[in-house]
């Protein structure tokens, strides 16, 4: 396959191997600071020290499909002294004590533990640096450090039966308490590497690619924002044999795009398992998430346009 141009007769296959690359090294001295910093913050304030938590980033960092000024740093703040869960299938009906579980002693709870990391992040960080959000904590970025956003979450664990759960994690937003929200940043990490592996590292070198195509196309004025967790997920379920036959990156971005714009053209994408999250397990379209099967398809035809693939 000959190289594709597009505007200005650029050559794509250049341009894409270019931007196969991983954040720079001076970004990553960036992101490292910023992970190292939020976690001191919350290990040295006085009202967390007598609970249980870890503190990790997730989402493209951790997973190495960043590209700069695409995302802010996602770090999980998990309370792990309570857990959260819930009963499907055969499990329905099971309570703690089916599972070898005990009851919650203590009188900690999620909106507490939101409000300690806040205060631990402004200690840190100063008030001007931290903004509270619905669902997350904004910090700033800075010389040293990236803009990042702390979720404050818990435990979360979804039981089939006595002995068989899969475990995530549960967040809240402000304007709707009682309303969990599962993420499962764990089995995106894992599955991320697994299709990387099965694809000769190709699988995350398309993911930068279209990311930053994505960025391109906002500055001409070509294609409103995507969310750039929804193209990752996008790419993750392209079959590993569109990464793995052509011998040019045009050759994968176009059978990337082909599949996610076929794919996407109609409601049967919604609730499908031909179309799940990175992680594998939730639905990449379904009328709770943030975005619309609409948005990946409109993405994949203007990309192909702007390209100029044929």
């Amino acid at each position: 396959m000959s190289p594709a141009t597009g505007p200005g007769g650029r050559d794509w296959e250049s341009t894409f191997a270019d931007w196969t690359g991983r954040a720079s090294d001076a970004e990553q001295a960036r992101y490292d600071w910023t992970r190292n910093a939020i976690n001191d913050a919350l290990s040295a304030f006085p009202n967390l020290v007598d609970h249980a938590f870890k503190v990790y980033p997730k989402g493209s960092y951790p997973n190495f499909t960043n590209v700069v000024r695409d995302s802010d740093v996602d770090v999980a703040a998990e309370l792990t002294e309570l857990y959260l869960n819930d009963y499907v299938g055969d499990a329905e009906g099971l309570g703690l004590e089916d599972v070898g579980g005990s009851p919650y002693q203590g009188s900690y709870s999620l909106r507490a533990f939101k409000d300690d990391v806040q205060e631990a992040l402004v200690a840190k960080f100063g008030a001007s640096a931290v903004v509270r959000g619905d669902k997350a904590i904004h910090v700033h970025g800075g010389s040293q450090g990236l803009a990042a956003d702390v979720v404050p979450c818990v435990t979360h664990r979804t039981w089939w039966g006595p002995s068989s759960f899969q475990e995530g994690i549960a967040l809240r937003s402000d304007k709707a308490p009682l309303a969990d929200i599962h993420n499962y940043p764990k089995q995106h990490l894992a599955r991320g590497g697994e299709k990387n592996d099965r694809t000769n590292r190709r699988y995350k070198r398309v993911v930068r690619i279209l990311k930053r195509l994505e960025n391109q196309m906002v500055k001409d004025s070509v294609l409103a924002p995507v969310p750039s967790f929804l193209i990752e997920s996008a790419v993750w379920n392209v079959p590993d044999l569109d990464f793995l036959n052509p011998s040019t990156w045009t050759g994968r971005v176009q059978n990337t795009l082909a599949h996610i714009y076929n794919g996407t053209r109609g409601d049967d994408c919604v609730r499908s398992d031909d179309w799940l999250e990175a992680n594998n397990i939730k639905y990449l379209f379904h009328p709770a998430q943030g975005w619309t099967h609409q948005q990946a398809n409109q993405f994949a035809a203007l990309a192909w346009d702007y390209v100029g693939l044929s």
